[in-house]
């Protein structure tokens, strides 16, 4: 007797804990990616659960020691004790001898109906969903202390936005020609340094021209914009000599050196070479200026 009521208190007493640790959880999880700040009604509703366990808890104790102790148990073998969990507790199914007792008195196609008794199990998880439900509705609608739908999903459009501003600056090499944009202070400096050691022999160490052509002016062989440069450096121009870098550099690399190329424009060092290819303007209302003044 006091093994069934035992087996009956565990599972109820389980699901409730279930319950308020899923319910805790989640409250905190939600207050540590959007905290709201105010009250702590969530907490009261957790503390209230946690009394009522101890406070069943106590109450079956109670029961159970009044229990009559004066008939001993029967031991029963693994098998013999499953048989009897199983036929209580998940199937509860009527035993053949009793079958003719429940046998409704409709008949389908030569099939009658046996009067069996929902499974256990069923019965206590559609009780469970009871004891959710009235949390939730306390929780939800009572104590408004849980996220509506509109709540959860600007709370998930934050954390979306988080981790993808995370993933573009941890993914720089995921640049190409037609994303490329100029690099931080940083990052010039890094390019700065892969220059002066790879493209001096070229530009210059100022970038003033040499083999190649000056890189501090206006004008551009092949384009100006950083897209432009980024591309040259990527691809490179077999016919003017100027080697492709795509795979000696990675594509933060040779956006870190574009982006310095492209710093150099104004600085005016000594040497410097003569102006090569075409006028290039970093705007449209700076081309119109420029094309003013030539015509001029």
């Amino acid at each position: 007797m006091r093994r069934k009521h035992t087996f009956k208190i565990l599972i109820a007493l389980s699901l409730l804990f279930v319950t308020t640790l899923a319910f805790g959880q989640e409250q905190a999880a939600l207050e540590i990616v959007a905290p709201k700040g105010g009250g702590n009604a969530w907490v009261w509703g957790l503390t209230s659960m946690i009394l009522f366990m101890i406070f069943l808890m106590i109450n079956v104790f109670i029961r159970l020691k009044k229990l009559d102790e004066s008939e001993p148990e029967k031991r029963l073998t693994f098998k013999e004790w499953w048989a009897t969990i199983d036929a209580k507790f998940f199937t509860k199914a009527i035993p053949l001898e009793k079958e003719e007792e429940f046998i409704l008195d409709h008949e389908y196609d030569g099939i009658r109906e046996l009067d069996n008794s929902l499974p256990p199990w069923w019965k206590y998880g559609f009780y469970a969903t009871i004891v959710v439900a009235f949390f939730y509705l306390l929780r939800f609608h009572v104590w408004k202390t849980g996220p509506n739908p509109e709540q959860e999903y600007n709370t998930e459009m934050r954390i979306a936005a988080a981790e993808i501003e995370a993933y573009r600056k941890s993914s720089n090499d995921m640049v190409d020609e037609k994303t490329v944009t100029m690099s931080d202070a940083a990052g010039i400096a890094a390019g700065k340094q892969i220059f002066n050691k790879q493209c001096f022999v070229c530009h210059g160490m100022n970038g003033e021209g040499g083999v190649g052509p000056n890189l501090t002016d206006d004008y551009w062989l092949h384009g100006g914009s950083i897209n432009d440069v980024f591309k040259t450096l990527k691809y490179g121009v077999s016919d003017k000599g100027m080697p492709a870098w795509e795979k000696a550099f990675s594509p933060s690399e040779i956006k870190n050196i574009a982006s310095y190329v492209k710093s150099l424009k104004g600085t005016k060092p000594a040497n410097a070479k003569s102006p090569q290819g075409e006028l290039f303007a970093e705007n449209e209302l700076a081309k119109v200026q420029v094309d003013t003044a030539t015509k001029k």
